[in-house]
């Protein structure tokens, strides 16, 4: 166990998965594990505290087109400048982090922090390098957010909030405490399916599950509105088509976002409409027809 992981805390993933860990005993090397698995070139990687001995384990796995990169170690000063790609920052041990993009400073403890792909010039000072970093292409939110949402999609909010960096506060939106709470526990049972598979099961559509709740920790009112504009839904049968779809792909993996899009139904209305056919969510019914 690393020295300064809290007495009871779950462990933060990836960082002691076989063929998925690394150790570095100094800033270069740290400094090109961050190189290497993110879309980062580093320009700086310092040790601030001279007297003390430099300590980083990280992990790092790819999800489909996201990369999961765990760091838990010493204080860090860098420089980095992105080359593609957008990040989400989410802390594992409350230290104080501060990021220095375009002479704005962006300081937070447990609250993620959200980094546009803009090929920014980034300064960072870190107290504790703690957390995990999840690197994906923005554009890939669209269609998810679309699908959540359901036809009455206002794209505009998500596209505004992927052009800002932005501390994403838990306090002050306690609807992220719970999201960030989730990708937390998404991020171990990952490491968990690895642990045990060696290999993710497409048929369980982490990838989107990710998306979805990166979605909501960017926008948290989507889905609020999405369910005021949705109109009721009548006779279930509508979605006929729909389960005849999903049983002659039972052998594909289907997400939850490929139910709505394949709908055209927000997730409200879905959900409704299996409870009101099946008795349960799609989700549920997918597993239990597979």
């Amino acid at each position: 166990m690393v020295a300064w992981q809290s007495a009871g805390a779950a462990p933060l993933p990836f960082i002691k998965l076989p063929g998925a860990s690394l150790a570095s005993s100094n800033t270069v090397d740290f400094g090109g594990v961050v190189g290497t698995f993110l879309p980062l070139h580093v320009y700086r990687w310092d040790h601030p505290d001279r007297d003390q001995p430099f300590i980083n384990h990280s992990g790092c796995i790819r999800l489909g087109d996201l990369t999961l990169l765990a760091t838990l170690g010493s204080a860090i000063h860098g420089e980095v400048e992105q080359r593609c790609e957008a990040q989400l920052v989410l802390p594992y041990i409350a230290g104080v982090n501060c990021f220095k993009i375009d002479r704005q400073s962006y300081i937070f403890r447990s609250s993620c922090f959200f980094i546009p792909a803009a090929g920014n010039r980034i300064q960072i000072n870190c107290s504790m390098c703690s957390g995990i970093i999840i690197s994906f292409p923005p554009a890939s939110l669209l269609p998810v957010a679309q699908a959540m949402a359901g036809p009455g999609f206002d794209g505009l909010p998500l596209r505004l909030a992927l052009e800002q960096p932005a501390v994403l506060s838990r306090k002050a939106d306690i609807r992220r405490d719970r999201v960030q709470q989730l990708l937390m526990e998404t991020m171990a049972y990952v490491e968990r399916t690895l642990a045990i598979g060696g290999a993710i099961n497409p048929m369980l559509s982490l990838e989107d599950l990710v998306r979805r709740l990166i979605v909501m920790l960017l926008v948290p009112d989507l889905l609020e509105a999405a369910a005021e504009s949705a109109s009721p839904v009548g006779e279930p049968f509508i979605h006929q088509a729909l389960v005849e779809w999903l049983l002659a792909h039972l052998h594909e993996p289907i997400s939850l976002s490929d139910m709505e899009r394949r709908s055209s139904y927000s997730r409200r209305s879905l959900q409704y409409a299996f409870k009101q056919r099946f008795g349960c969510g799609p989700m549920q019914w997918l597993r239990q027809s597979g």
